[in-house]
């Protein structure tokens, strides 16, 4: 049960709501404390939402992601391994490029 109330709990205080306000005013009584609880949630409901809605107006906007940039080295053009930059021969096969 929420907040910790048994069900002998509910019932004892149904007894005194009932001894104090009487049989015909209790549906009125439940009737108005339904209305107050709607009213209370779709309030809060709204809160949160205009809450949400100005929050994210205010954060910027995420950056666009980047792709980082790869360096390649030139290839041997007889074996495809790759060799330094301005070489004359690959290193692998020896190949003059």
């Amino acid at each position: 049960m929420p907040f910790g109330i048994r069900p002998e709990h509910l019932i004892v205080i149904a007894i005194v709501a009932l001894i104090i306000f009487g049989p015909s005013r209790l549906p009125e009584i439940g009737r108005s404390l339904g209305k107050t609880l709607r009213e209370f949630q779709s309030a809060t409901k709204e809160a949160t939402q205009g809450f949400t809605t100005e929050i994210s107006k205010n954060e910027p906007p995420a950056p666009a992601p980047t792709t980082p940039v790869v360096e390649t080295k030139p290839a041997c053009k007889n074996c495809g391994k790759p060799i330094a930059v301005g070489a004359k021969f690959c290193q692998e096969c020896g190949a003059a490029q």
